[in-house]
């Protein structure tokens, strides 16, 4: 009777239990949402007296002298002055009437240009809409506190119950800004999300001879006399610092989101005629975002700033959820809620100013490589008189999905690794940086990351590579692992103790048929330290991360809770500890934290990604780089034009790089690596031995040797300077081009040297 009475009732069944099911998800998902919630407070707030004052450019008085700075502020309006008396320039922070007449303005505008912070802040209890902004022209409290060498300033919202305190100092020849955490008050329901610092520092009208600098992808320039070359409606550039301030594991996997919103250095710079600075953050970097307006984004101004992000912010999925308390009313499928707590972290900025025959990216460059060798920020791993290495990635095998079962595919054994490597030798090329990919068994299944694919040779496979690389030295081998990214149908962890989760106690995940999780930093961490436990007899082999040079993430987990900042000590951590157990390291992508602690970096981009505002590509990254640590880029045999890549290559100071099989690519077609279309070692290596040839022929002797200059002379035509004085001159057009008395043939280049040198 029950068989019956269900089976004539099942479809009611079914669908009043997907009914309920939806309706507890609802329910979970909203009060998981309500967690991070402020409830309403009564505030004990009695604002202080408005006493801010427009006393005009006549009210700038000395208060600091270092080097070749001083220091002018104006106690009336919270504003300051740098100037540069070696050449007598003034840095202003503020767009002066003066210089930008603001009749024609609104009066948001108006107050904006004489902003020197604006505040990006939300109601306490609205904290899933968008932010509002206070402008300079709402700043209504100044107080100063004389400091050795500066100022400490506290600009007062009175009617917001919001207040900054930000110090200005002069320190060692260096300007230097800071934000300490413990001065953001916020006296009733606003909470600061946002500042931007000085948003109008060194601004400059299209009359101006210079250009911004930004770290899109290897480094950017929009230049001010290019307006004309530009489209009419344009937006302004923006970048986070190291990854997204949102954390999505769909923007980490997708190459294109992460080179359009992120920047590997924390910095920018500004050239105005024979005077140049270069800005970076030097504490907080991780929470911090570089805004870039040329001129024409509503004012004719070319500006560049730092906006510090003071709190996190995630998105809530509330698709097919009834919107409840602050979203309702929302057609989104998601929110962005901004977090209850403010970030502890204190942010500092340091100005480097230069001038005359400095004042250029060359040099800012050269003086942010001084500041971090000084900090010991950046590594030295290229040994004085050590051979230029041949850089190259081999995919080792793929797995083909099946109707039951998957097939392993095997594209290179460790024995063809043998063969490969004594060819190469033999012909010259026995110095090598080599990653290996995909060599795990059954193939790359996150976060699986042991043992290696029997197919292939299994550990006694390892055990030979190790053994030929200890009678052969040169070779620097890199076994890639991937142990930020964790898919739930594979296993191997735990779905609730070792993932990542939002500021609402969500898990941060993605995907369609495979659901994908990010790992707690501390489980990275564990997991790579086991990994390398497995690695002990095979001392010779090093560890190539995949993704740790690109990506940082917070983590609002309980059990081991982590801020972006703990998240970088922990790459830095593991970096450190994977060096000290004998391993040489690398790493795919290039923040600046990483550069302290790895042995090789690849997957360096050569080129910008190309805003709408960018007019020219320029190796800022590589030049910072140069000399200190080997690094590669594209491949060459997936580049559409070889000798193009190869001019890169000589341009950025690559390595030459190879992406390659021992077997056909053909075999990849049903697999996810059918986009490494040309990649047999036979067919390649005639190509790949001549290209290394020319290489070591012609520039052995800059491998070690920091690059110190790069001009653009003309359109595809660039000059490199290294600082033994050799000078490289480039040309990618097609036919021969005469710069600087020297003709350059078509796709070719001219090394000489500076003269005297």
């Amino acid at each position: 009777m029950m068989k019956q009475f269900v089976k004539k009732r099942i479809g009611t069944i079914l669908f009043y239990t997907l009914v309920a099911a939806f309706i507890f998800y609802g329910w979970f998902y909203i009060n998981q949402a309500k967690k991070n919630a402020l409830t309403e407070k009564t505030y004990d707030y009695q604002a202080p007296k408005a006493n801010a004052e427009d006393t005009g450019t006549d009210g700038y008085e000395r208060i600091a002298g270092s080097g070749n700075l001083e220091l002018y502020f104006n106690a009336g309006r919270g504003t300051i002055r740098v100037k540069n008396t070696d050449s007598g320039y003034i840095w202003k922070s503020i767009a002066e009437e003066e210089d930008y007449p603001t009749d024609k303005l609104n009066k948001q505008w108006k107050s904006y240009l004489k902003s020197m912070i604006t505040v990006s802040y939300n109601n306490k209890s609205k904290r899933d809409v968008p932010p509002a902004v206070a402008y300079g022209g709402d700043c209504d409290y100044i107080k100063a506190d004389y400091m050795e060498n500066g100022v400490q300033v506290k600009y007062g919202f009175t009617g917001l119950g919001l207040f900054v305190k930000v110090e200005y100092v002069l320190d060692n020849g260096r300007f230097i800004v800071r934000i300490p955490y413990k001065g953001l008050e916020e006296h009733i329901q606003y909470c600061i999300t946002a500042l931007e610092i000085m948003p109008f520092f060194g601004a400059a009208g299209n009359e101006t001879e210079g250009y911004l600098l930004y770290p899109d992808g290897s480094g950017a320039l929009s230049v001010y006399g290019k307006t004309k070359d530009r489209p009419s409606k344009i937006k302004q550039g923006q970048l986070s610092t190291y990854s997204d301030k949102n954390v999505s594991i769909e923007g980490y996997i997708n190459p294109e989101s992460y080179e359009r919103y992120t920047a590997s250095l924390p910095v920018y710079g500004i050239k105005n005629n024979g005077d140049a600075v270069l800005a970076a953050v030097t504490e907080g970097a991780e929470d911090t975002g570089i805004m870039t307006y040329p001129s024409g984004i509503v004012v004719d101004l070319n500006r560049i700033n730092f906006n510090i992000y003071v709190r996190n912010v995630f998105n809530i999925d509330i698709s097919g959820v009834a919107k409840a308390g602050n979203a309702a009313g929302q057609d989104n499928k998601e929110i962005q809620r901004v977090d209850e707590e403010i970030i502890r972290r204190d942010r500092e900025i340091t100005f480097f100013f230069l001038s005359g025959d400095e004042a250029n990216y060359s040099r800012m460059a050269g003086v942010y490589r001084s500041y971090l060798t000084e900090k010991k920020l950046l590594g030295d791993t290229i040994e004085e008189g050590s051979k230029m290495p041949l850089a190259l990635e081999f995919l080792m095998g793929a797995a083909e999905s099946g109707m039951i079962f998957d097939k392993y595919i095997t594209m290179t054994s460790f024995d063809n690794l043998i063969t490969i490597f004594k060819r190469l030798k033999e012909q010259g090329a026995g110095e090598m940086k080599v990653v290996l990919t995909s060599w795990q068994k059954g193939g790359e299944n996150y976060p699986d990351y042991w043992p290696a694919a029997g197919q292939i040779g299994g550990f006694k496979g390892l055990k030979k590579i190790n053994r030929y690389m200890e009678e052969n030295p040169g070779i620097d081998l890199f076994l890639q692992n991937n142990f930020t990214f964790a898919i739930k149908e594979n296993g191997g962890f735990s779905a609730t103790d070792d993932i990542v989760y939002n500021g609402v106690s969500i898990p941060v995940t993605a995907g369609h048929t495979q659901t994908w999780y990010l790992l707690n930093p501390q489980v990275t961490y564990n997991r790579a330290m086991d990994f390398i436990g497995r690695l002990k007899e095979v001392n010779h082999i090093g560890i190539g991360y995949e993704y740790l040079g690109r990506i940082v993430y917070p983590d609002y987990n309980k059990a081991s809770p982590f801020t972006r900042n703990e998240t970088i000590q922990m790459w830095r951590k593991l970096f450190e500890d994977t060096k000290a157990s004998g391993h040489k390291t690398a790493t795919e992508g290039f923040n600046q934290y990483t550069y302290s602690g790895v042995d090789y970096l690849y997957g360096l981009p050569l080129q910008a990604y190309g805003l709408e505002i960018t007019d020219y590509s320029v190796p800022f990254v590589p030049m910072v780089l140069s000399g200190r640590i080997p690094y590669s880029s594209m491949a060459g045999n997936l580049s559409y034009d070889l000798d193009i890549q190869k001019l890169q290559w000589i341009e950025y100071g690559a390595l030459p790089f190879f992406r390659l099989t021992w077997e056909d690519s053909v075999l990849l077609k049903e697999t996810e690596y059918n986009s490494l279309f040309t990649s047999t070692y036979d067919k390649w290596e005639s190509r790949v031995v001549s290209v290394y040839e020319e290489f070591r022929e012609n520039f052995s002797a800059l491998y070690g040797r920091q690059m110190t200059l790069h001009e653009i002379l003309d359109t595809g035509v660039v000059k490199v300077g290294y600082e033994n004085g050799t000078l490289i001159y480039i040309n990618y057009n097609t036919t021969e081009i005469k710069a600087e008395g020297i003709a350059i043939p078509a796709k070719g280049y001219v090394k000489t040297s500076r003269e005297g040198e």
